[in-house]
């Protein structure tokens, strides 16, 4: 290659050329993984496609073109064709791997799915050795493709004249598809705004200050955007004031929580534990979470408040309201969970107050640490004095991981999949054998939640203890047939409905089929059983979980990088952009999109406890 500045700049644009029609093959796996295209209009297509191939030009062609400019000052060639390639090779990386996440998981790559993929010793994710070999190859054939692309930007660099055509044109392309989402986001138009978010790493700019300041939208306009507006500020102000609670009922409580059990599983036939127990008990047929995800399903549970919260309580380290109330009641303490508690960081949140916490699980794998979560619960409750009220937090993983004893007498549902590969997810996949090994394994977390029945019926402790068994949120099997898969993608009822029972002394049994969620379960409690006296307002959102009368007919759920609000026939979502979207309970647009009465209650609590 020659050491001609000139050159390697129209090497560097031929690259971010050919980075960019990787992009766009990336970009097309999306929108038909996603059925974007045939949600989007024409023109909503030409606007998607134009501004990912615009944006990671610009992108390539920047980071290519500054290592040009530095390396050509060195002189040398060969650390320019080194930096290149290895600019091209994280980029094709990226594109492919957030390609795959964004079709599963809805949302792009981040280091939240980083760090639970790569840094939970195993604890979250699981990768068989064909997979590793599928991503070792995947590794080899991009960095061959790297290679490609500089052999390829160096025979076209001859091409100097197109090469400042397609430069031009892509800086013009990126600033007009700029400009139509900043006026979009101005004059509320979600058809435009939700493409965006479909586009990794973008960030686009707002102008609505400009457009406001010259006329070009109304205050009318504007009162639209406000309904949108998140809140900001510092860490969280919460509880309001201090909690003033006085003896309560003191009964025992233990939260005996399965991960990704979504509700309908509670059956004879998929648990008859739970679904026997239940039957003495009270059921909440209409129970979500507040969550896609645990971090946020589990995050509501402890603190009665939205997700969107979170990282305000991760950066304060501030602990759930419900532990700090038990805490002052002299209650024991005692977590145990089959899952690591720094991956989402319980430890620095709704835990942070509790002494001698266990992060990490005993056990080498989901089932052993499901066990030993329970055996040591036991030996626990045993150690504590009789007359000493406890609390106590039992989190299975096994369901979670799709685990259960590879013994003949737990593979109840058949055919299953032996070995899970998510590479082979599409939209055409048949998940029968799929859903038939979680539906093993929630049948082994039935027997799983029946022994800490057992125990607590042999210590004559039922009587003065409410039992609360459900889950952080659910988990997906392509259900809509869109494409979804897992958990944490969007929030139709697989993925955040959840079963709910109860064991509360003194309380009827039988079925609630009124709205409810898990943000009810912390102002239910403080009340009752510590005899707190503050207005629910002061430490939740929530509503007493009893009182069939309840005013609310949606619920909060909150995502990665997405917050909802579920309705009976609609979710109203709040995309990455801050805008509305309406959605049916498929995950399909609504033709229903009449802003919501209840705006102006969402947008003072979600600024409640903010500071």
């Amino acid at each position: 290659m020659k050491s001609n500045l000139k050159t390697r700049l129209i090497i560097s644009i031929w690259s971010g050329f050919f980075i960019a029609v990787i992009s766009l093959l990336c970009a097309f796996k999306i929108a038909q993984g996603t059925d974007s295209f045939s949600q989007f209009s024409p023109w909503e297509n030409i606007y998607f496609l134009t501004f990912e191939f615009s944006y990671f030009f610009l992108i390539s062609f920047g980071l290519v073109s500054f290592f040009s400019v530095i390396f050509f000052a060195v002189k040398n060639s060969r650390t320019f064709n080194l930096s290149l390639g290895l600019i091209n090779f994280l980029l094709i990386v990226y594109h492919l791997s957030d390609s795959f996440v964004f079709n599963l998981y809805r949302t792009h790559l981040n280091m939240a799915m980083l760090q639970m993929t790569f840094l939970a010793g195993g604890k979250v994710v699981v990768f068989t050795w064909q997979v590793w070999l599928q991503i070792i190859g995947i590794v080899i054939g991009c960095a061959l493709l790297s290679r490609a692309i500089i052999f390829l930007a160096e025979k076209f660099s001859k091409l100097r004249k197109l090469a400042t055509v397609i430069a031009i044109s892509s800086v013009l392309v990126f600033i007009t598809d700029s400009v139509i989402h900043g006026y979009a986001n101005a004059v509320y138009k979600t058809e435009i705004t939700s493409i965006t978010e479909k586009i990794p790493l973008l960030k686009p700019f707002t102008m609505t200050r400009f457009l406001t300041k010259y006329g070009f939208i109304s205050k009318e306009d504007i009162q639209k955007q406000a309904i949108q507006a998140k809140p900001t500020g510092g860490n969280l102000n919460y509880p309001l004031k201090p909690l003033d609670c006085k003896e309560g009922t003191r009964k025992n409580i233990v939260f005996l929580f399965v991960d990704t059990l979504r509700a309908d599983m509670f059956t004879p036939e998929i648990m008859p534990n739970l679904w026997k127990f239940g039957q003495k008990n009270a059921v909440f047929s209409n129970n979500y979470s507040n969550g896609n995800n645990t971090r946020h399903g589990i995050f509501s549970l402890f603190t009665g408040i939205p997700g969107s919260y979170w990282n305000k309580a991760l950066t304060s380290s501030t602990p759930s309201v419900l532990i700090t109330a038990l805490q002052k009641e002299n209650y024991g303490i005692g977590i145990f969970t089959g899952a690591p508690l720094n991956l989402p960081e319980f430890h620095t949140t709704i835990f942070s107050t509790v002494d001698n916490l266990r992060v990490w699980p005993r056990g080498s794998n989901s089932i052993e640490s499901d066990k030993f979560a329970i055996e040591d619960f036991e030996k626990w409750v045993e150690s504590l004095p009789k007359d000493k009220p406890f609390f106590s937090f039992i989190f299975l993983d096994s369901v979670h991981a799709y685990a259960f004893p590879r013994e003949k007498r737990y593979e109840h549902f058949t055919p299953y999949w032996k070995s899970v590969n998510h590479m082979l997810l599409d939209n055409d996949f048949d998940p029968t054998e799929y859903l038939n090994r979680y539906k093993n394994s929630v049948r082994f977390s039935d027997e799983l939640v029946q022994k800490v029945i057992d125990f607590l019926e042999s210590r004559g402790l039922m009587q003065d203890t409410i039992l609360v068994i459900s889950s952080d949120h659910g988990d997906e099997f392509n259900d809509n047939k869109l494409n979804y898969w897992s958990h944490g993608g969007n929030f139709t009822d697989p993925q955040i409905k959840v079963p709910l029972v109860i064991h509360w002394p003194g309380k009827p049994s039988g079925e609630r089929t009124y709205l409810t969620s898990l943000l009810d379960l912390v102002p239910t409690i403080l009340p009752e059983v510590l005899g707190c006296t503050n207005p629910t307002s002061d430490y939740s959102v929530g509503q007493d979980i009893w009182d069939p009368n309840r005013n609310r007919d949606w619920i909060y759920a909150s995502g990665w990088d997405r917050n909802a609000f579920v309705e009976a026939n609609r979710i109203v979502l709040i995309n990455k952009a801050g805008m509305l979207e309406f959605l049916d309970k498929t995950y399909r647009k609504s033709k229903d999109k009449t802003i919501p009465a209840y705006v102006s209650e969402v947008l003072e609590e979600t600024s409640r406890f903010s500071k």
